[in-house]
Order: C-alpha cells, then sequence, then structure tokens
C-alpha cells in the first residue's frame, strides 16, 4: 500500500520539477561603468531631488506549492540581507501573487516603485520571470489611478482559480520622492481555488479530487509607505502583507473555517530600538464531516487528522513566522533592516515521519495558503521628506582664463586665402597668351 501510494505521487512531482526548470530566466543587465573612472556616471542628477531614503518589498500569494524547500540562497534587494533568511525552495510555484517593491536606490528610475499582480509564477533556484497576463506598474512617472483588471486564469494540474481579478499602483512624488500615499499597493482576490485538482487515482482521497479548494472569496494584499515615528519628525518604511479569506475545504470531508486572518508587518525607522514586526496570528476551526476537530491559533499551531489508518494523513500548521534583524551599511545609506515570512496554513499530505526511513522530505506533497514575506529599511533617523538641490559643479581657484580665440571659419567667398592666387595665375596665363598673339608668325621654306 505505501508503494502504491509514493509511486504515482513521485512521479507528479518529478514532472512538475522537470518543466519550470527549462525557463530560466536570463541574467539580469548590469549595471554599466565608465571607462575612464574619473569620468562622471552615466546619468547625473539635474533639478531638484528628493532627500528621502527607503527600501521595502511586501508579497502575498494565495496558494504555493513547494518542491525541494530550503535547497538554495535566499536574494534580496536589501545589501547582506540574503544570506540572514532560510533558503528558498528548488522549485515553487504559485497562485494569486500580488507584490510591491520600493527602492530609492534604484539604478534605473522605473524601477524605484514596482508594483505587480500576477495570476501564477514560479521560480527557479530563487529566480522568477514575470508571467504573463500580469497587471504592472511602475513609477517613475506618479501614476495617479490604480491600474485593475481580470487575470487570466492558468491551466494546470497544481491549481484552478475562478474570477481572478488583480489591482496595482505604483507612485512618486517629483520633489519628496516616496513621500506619497498611497506608495505602492497590490492585491489579487478570487472566487474559488482548487489545489493539486489532479491527482492521481490511486491516491484514496474520498469525497473530493482535489486535496484543496476554496470556495468562497479570497484575497491578498500587499503595500509599502511611509509612515510617522511617533516623537520624530521624519518617517518610517512599512511593509505589510494580509489575507481575507472566509473558509477552507480539505478532502476527507474536513472543513476550515477562517476566524481571524493573518497580518504581517515590518516596521523599519532607522534604529533597532524602535524598528519592529508585528504579525497577527491567523485562528482557524477545524472540523471534519461537522464534528469539531479543534482550533488553530497561536498557542495550538499543528494538528494531524488521520484520512486513511495511519499512513494516510493531513497535517495542518499555521504561522512558521521566521524574522530577521540587522544593521547595514551601503546601497547609499546605512541604518536598519528587518523582514519577516510566515503562512496562513500549511497543509502536508503524507508526512514521511512514521515510515521510518531516512533521507525522506517532510512530506510527499506540502501546500501552502496564504505566503507572507516583508522587508523593510530605513537610514539612521528615518526617511527624511524633503528635496535638496544637486550640488554645483567647483570652479577652479584664480581668476578664469581668458577665452581662446576661435579660429577663423573657412571663406566661401572672395576673401577666400586661396582665390586671390587664383586671379593671379588666370592673369599670367592671359598675358602669355596675348603675348604669343603678338609675335609675327615665320613660315617655314618647301623644300
Amino acid at each position: 500500500m505505501r508503494r502504491s501510494f509514493a509511486v504515482p505521487l513521485a512521479g507528479l512531482l518529478l514532472a512538475l520539477v522537470a518543466a519550470p526548470a527549462i525557463a530560466q530566466p536570463p541574467p539580469t543587465t548590469p549595471v554599466p561603468g565608465p571607462r575612464d573612472p574619473n569620468q562622471p556616471p552615466a546619468s547625473a542628477p539635474n533639478g531638484p531631488q528628493p532627500l528621502g531614503h527607503a527600501v521595502g518589498d511586501a508579497g502575498t500569494g494565495l496558494s504555493v506549492v513547494r518542491l525541494g524547500p530550503q535547497g538554495v540562497p535566499t536574494t534580496t534587494i536589501l545589501p547582506g540581507y540574503g544570506e540572514q533568511l532560510p533558503q528558498q525552495s528548488v522549485t515553487e510555484f504559485g497562485l494569486g501573487l500580488a507584490s510591491a517593491q520600493v527602492n530609492t536606490e534604484a539604478f534605473l528610475t522605473t524601477e524605484r516603485v514596482v508594483t505587480q499582480a500576477s495570476p501564477f509564477g514560479f521560480a527557479v533556484a530563487g529566480r522568477a520571470p514575470q508571467t504573463p497576463g500580469t497587471l504592472v506598474q511602475t513609477a517613475i512617472p506618479d501614476n495617479p489611478q490604480p491600474l485593475s483588471g481580470g487575470l487570466p486564469i492558468p491551466e494546470t494540474p497544481l491549481g484552478r482559480l475562478k474570477a481572478l481579478n488583480g489591482s496595482v499602483q505604483a507612485r512618486w512624488d517629483e520633489k519628496l520622492g516616496p513621500c506619497v500615499s498611497p506608495l505602492a499597493t497590490a492585491r489579487t482576490s478570487l472566487a474559488g481555488l482548487e489545489v493539486l485538482s489532479a491527482l492521481p487515482a490511486e491516491v484514496p482521497l474520498p469525497a473530493k479530487t482535489s486535496l484543496i479548494s476554496v470556495p468562497d472569496t479570497f484575497e491578498a494584499h500587499s503595500q509599502v509607505r511611509l509612515v510617522d515615528v511617533p516623537g520624530g519628525k521624519n518617517k518610517a518604511v512599512e511593509s505589510t502583507s494580509t489575507m481575507r479569506a472566509v473558509s477552507v475545504e480539505l478532502a476527507g470531508g474536513i472543513r476550515i473555517d477562517v476566524v481571524s486572518p493573518p497580518t504581517l508587518t515590518a516596521t523599519a525607522t532607522g534604529d533597532e530600538a524602535t524598528s519592529k514586526i508585528n504579525y497577527t496570528a491567523p485562528v482557524l476551526k477545524v472540523s471534519q464531516n461537522g464534528k469539531d476537530l479543534g482550533t488553530l491559533d497561536a498557542a495550538h499551531p499543528a494538528l494531524d487528522i488521520p484520512l486513511l489508518l495511519d499512513l494516510v494523513v493531513v497535517k495542518l500548521q499555521i504561522a512558521g513566522l521566521t524574522e530577521k534583524k540587522s544593521a547595514f551599511s551601503g546601497n547609499g545609506f546605512s541604518g536598519f533592516q528587518l523582514g519577516a515570512t510566515a503562512r496562513m496554513l500549511d497543509v502536508q499530505l503524507l508526512p514521511t515521519d512514521k515510515l521510518k526511513l531516512p533521507a525522506l522530505p517532510a512530506a510527499l506533497a506540502q501546500i501552502s495558503l496564504g505566503e507572507q514575506i516583508v522587508r523593510a529599511a530605513a537610514p539612521q533617523g528615518g526617511v527624511v521628506c524633503g528635496t535638496a538641490q544637486p550640488p554645483a559643479p567647483e570652479q577652479p581657484g584664480g581668476q578664469a582664463a581668458p577665452p581662446k580665440k576661435a579660429p577663423p571659419l573657412a571663406y566661401t567667398n572672395a576673401a577666400y586665402q586661396s582665390i586671390p592666387l587664383f586671379w593671379t595665375g588666370t592673369g599670367l596665363l592671359l598675358a602669355g597668351v596675348v603675348i604669343f598673339a603678338a609675335l609675327p608668325v615665320r613660315r617655314q621654306k618647301n623644300d
């Protein structure tokens, strides 16, 4: 029985790993540097420039399927911060993704604020290309109005979506930079979701053909903004990820009612003492065929539900909160940075801890609902909302040298220097012709 369960699922997982691995994204274009190290950069400030420095991003996924978790290092826009975060999966596939990013130090002005709402996405070794059908808004320039619309429904054995919509907005003030509200926000919402809807027939999941289904509205919201620092005149960077759900249904007649959805926030003030991570853990009520099985909350984060004897088990787990904090120096400014990840609900099918076999993954299938990640960084003293003139170029000491006399332009009339020579030669030639014509002509005698 164990082999009959493991072989079909293992084949499915291998097929899912092989398909995205072919679509590796191309490497990003490096920042060009000058040939001469003493020459000015490729671009220089022109006119008044914002004083604010801020880096932050928030990402929320309605559903994420992971293969080979913690297999590759994490990369991030924050300097030196990826080494402190948990490693990413070898391959990930997400449905209903919303991300908001702010980076005032970006080389390209169009990358200072980037917001995206995607119907689906995948990442291989931590690299995630933009998928078709994604709503994107970038700043500069400013976008006073959000971009909204329906997202295409992907056809995949990993999941099915219904009535998926997205909304994105990226703002930027020409004088104050990131000091504008709203700054970066992205949202995805759907009316129905099914995950692992094409499981092999050998897997005994009674009453349903999909492992997880969300029959009601499911919404993901990500935003980055600047907020007031209590007792200070400057701003803090706040990255927030929120979820909204009503209920979740699992195979085997399991129902999960969302009493309280999760909220994850990272606030960076530039100072370790006042920077913080706020997490409101979800509260979920679990029942099976109308029978109450318990409540998942911060005090009771895990619950095992057997579906068939002790071999087929669904493991439910919430939170999984991981947070990191550290000071940094670089990327144009120094200050304090922090970040965190959390999940509303982890569902593990067929946990392998009871098999007592070495070198096995934690489960044959693992799906996360409500994936959340937030990161924020602020300079020491907070984000300054103001404008400064770029420094004027320095003048050399002493009196300015007199301007050099410009060389004369080429003549194009009678004053051209070669024209007098031409007429002199012409006159001499005419004089020679006249003299030659005036001389008597001598005829030769015939012999």
